[in-house]
């Protein structure tokens, strides 16, 4: 089983910082969502072409790879679309030049017109997906917010299913709100798209510590691994946004404890 972790846990802290944890557990890959208290890809300092070589023979020099590059690309809006799509075209640029295996998009949520609203989302992903095509980059939409439904999910896949490029995180959270206990179906359903995964776990009060919560991990992660999935299992700690999270560390030991 690979595991690696989003930054979005510790986006305050340096590239160093961020390395030598993936160190402290053995962890091989990265997925970066912010770094040193930026979460925009276009300013943040170690991914500025002048830093790139010294910010990826640091990568070497801890044995981690880049592996996903977060964005806060989503397409519901038809006013903020072309600012989500520079966005998108300039962290496919950065994660072509340096090693990064796609990037993270959202579809979010269902505003207006559901059908103009589809049309839009998907729109916006076939854009990017012609862009990275030629880069070796994919383009990986989130299980997450409207966008987390067999029917929305399917038209997504029925657009952008034509794009080897193109794929799903599968976060366990989200799809577990929309699914229930039938988030097997979702597998069953989606899983030749699944590149990528998203841990975490909660209760009816938020999100808990891996283990802590309701979500069935173990036979999750097990379900996908007898499916034949060979992608890594990110652990994403949404301390950025719930600042009264436990540090990382504490998430980080509690996954290695579920899925040991």
């Amino acid at each position: 089983m690979k595991i690696c972790f989003s930054t979005l846990g510790c986006t305050e802290r340096s590239l160093g910082e961020i390395l030598e944890l993936a160190e402290k557990y053995s962890i091989d890959a990265l997925e970066l969502r912010g770094m040193g208290g930026v979460m925009d890809n276009r300013t943040i300092t170690a991914l500025a072409p002048e830093n790139r070589a010294e910010t990826l023979k640091k990568f070497t020099e801890y044995g981690v790879k880049p592996l996903i590059l977060g964005t806060s690309c989503s397409f519901h809006s038809a006013e903020k679309l072309e600012g989500a799509m520079q966005e998108g075209y300039a962290s496919i640029d950065i994660a072509a030049a340096m090693g990064f295996r796609g990037i993270r998009v959202f579809g979010n949520n269902i505003k207006g017109d559901e059908t103009e609203c589809l049309d839009r989302i998907i729109g916006g992903i076939s854009r990017l997906c012609e862009y990275a095509a030629d880069k070796g980059v994919a383009v990986l939409l989130e299980t997450h917010g409207d966008i987390n439904t067999a029917s929305r999910l399917g038209a997504a896949r029925a657009a952008c299913g034509k794009y080897e490029n193109f794929g799903f995180i599968w976060d366990v959270c989200h799809t577990r709100l929309t699914y229930g206990e039938n988030w097997r179906t979702f597998v069953d359903d989606f899983f030749p798209l699944i590149r990528h995964l998203h841990l975490k776990d909660v209760t009816p009060d938020g999100l808990t510590l891996p283990g802590e919560g309701t979500l069935p991990l173990r036979d999750m992660t097990e379900y996908l691994l007898a499916k034949g999935y060979d992608g890594y299992f990110s652990l994403e700690w949404e301390k950025k946004w719930h600042p009264e999270l436990p540090p990382i560390e504490d998430a980080l030991t509690a996954l290695f404890d579920v899925l040991k």
